[in-house]
């Protein structure tokens, strides 16, 4: 009985924890394994371990061991929500790569086959910006906030005593809309500058008619992409600052149960 009072909540926070490694940038990346997850996962938990204890589990819960199975799918939803807040602003970030790359016309090839780029997660500049998306976070200080939310969580929320009400769907979503939002101010420069090249390369290829749009536009468009990115890339960062705050205020709001 005692070791299943130790085991039973360290059990039930490994659920918690796992729900946000599940989809937290980078944790959740494919190349991790989902072992190293559940290890992450345990660690975090044990770590809250003290400050848990056993008090929040009733008696009949113990004595029947299968009576934790709901709390732990309420504690596996309630990480699940953390991790999903997390992730959003760097699944914004790709949002805007495919964004930015129809705009280059890297998506050109997908009008002839629709599977082009799904298997290896989109086209160049999609792939880039999810990669600097990440970056970001990390240099924002995205993972140590997640990390610390996961376990501060611990002290907004006892062990099975998650009730998320209607307010967790206008939480969810207005961290959605801000998301896209961010995605759109991304792309939004890139796509500012790729049409100013268009209008040139358009006036180019009119005024010299043995210049091949494809040929000439297309290489050129890219580069002016890349450009755009890198001349942006501290607005990015400074977007990706705010976006962090934001999510450590729908985290809170979900935690409340989704109360703003």
């Amino acid at each position: 009985m005692d070791s299943l009072a130790t085991l039973a909540p360290l059990a039930l926070a490994t659920c918690r924890v796992a729900g946000v490694a599940t989809f937290a940038p980078v944790v959740a990346a494919s190349a991790v394994p989902a072992r190293m997850r559940v290890a992450i996962a345990a660690v975090i938990a044990a770590a809250a371990l003290p400050a848990i204890g056993a008090s929040g589990l009733p008696a009949a819960a113990l004595e029947e061991p299968w009576r934790l199975l709901p709390a732990a799918v309420v504690e596996f939803a309630l990480g699940s929500v953390i991790g999903v807040l997390a992730m959003l602003p760097v699944a914004a970030f790709r949002t805007a790569g495919a964004l930015a790359g129809m705009q280059a016309g890297l998506g050109f090839g997908q009008l002839y086959d629709a599977s082009t780029g799904e298997e290896d997660g989109g086209d160049a500049l999609e792939q880039l910006l999810a990669i600097l998306g990440a970056a970001c976070f990390v240099w924002a200080g995205g993972l140590d906030a997640v990390a610390l939310s996961a376990l501060r969580s611990f002290d907004y929320v006892a062990l099975g005593a998650w009730s998320p009400g209607i307010g967790i769907v206008g939480t969810v979503t207005g961290a959605a809309v801000a998301a896209s939002e961010l995605a759109f101010r991304v792309a939004l420069p890139v796509t500012a500058v790729l049409v100013a090249e268009a209008m040139v390369s358009g006036f180019i290829a009119r005024s010299v008619p043995g210049v091949s749009p494809l040929a000439f536009g297309f290489p050129v468009r890219f580069a002016v992409a890349l450009l755009a990115l890198l001349a942006g890339a501290a607005a990015m960062q400074s977007a990706m600052n705010g976006a962090v705050a934001d999510m450590l205020n729908s985290m809170h709001a979900a935690m409340k149960g989704g109360a703003a």
